[in-house]
């Protein structure tokens, strides 16, 4: 499994989260498709990072996955303090369906981009019985 198919896994969520949203409703719906969006963003461009740092060679594999979980953890604290504190975003979108939606979307895009490390964990049959 290459990093295309876990952006294709990342990208399989948004329909679903798009489905998810309609039947909430109007503030709840796009509170929880806005935390779904950004998590979704955040989690392609930690894996473009990751890609990029190994294609690169450097020592330092865990540096996507730290720069990730920062950008996650900044991204999930600004967007729901702006969704509760400031009253024109508040009125469009639900801050604690975006806490909801985002959440989801990050245990979604941890399944999606472990995969292949977890296919390469699979020991080797050996041909010889």
């Amino acid at each position: 499994m290459t990093s295309k198919s876990s952006y294709l896994l990342l990208a399989t969520g948004l329909p679903v989260a798009g489905l998810v949203a309609w039947q909430l409703g109007a503030r709840s719906g796009a509170g929880a498709l806005l935390g779904v969006l950004a998590a979704t963003f955040v989690s392609a461009l930690g894996l473009a990072w990751s890609e990029r740092a190994r294609r690169l060679g450097r020592g330092r594999p865990l540096e996507g996955v730290a720069f990730t979980f920062l950008a996650k953890l900044g991204l999930l604290g600004a967007g729901a303090l702006c969704l509760r504190f400031i009253p024109a975003a508040g009125e469009i979108f639900d801050w604690s369906a975006y806490l909801l939606g985002f959440a989801a979307a990050v245990l979604w895009a941890m399944l999606a981009t472990s995969l292949p490390h977890l296919r390469s964990l699979r020991p080797a049959r050996s041909s010889a019985q």
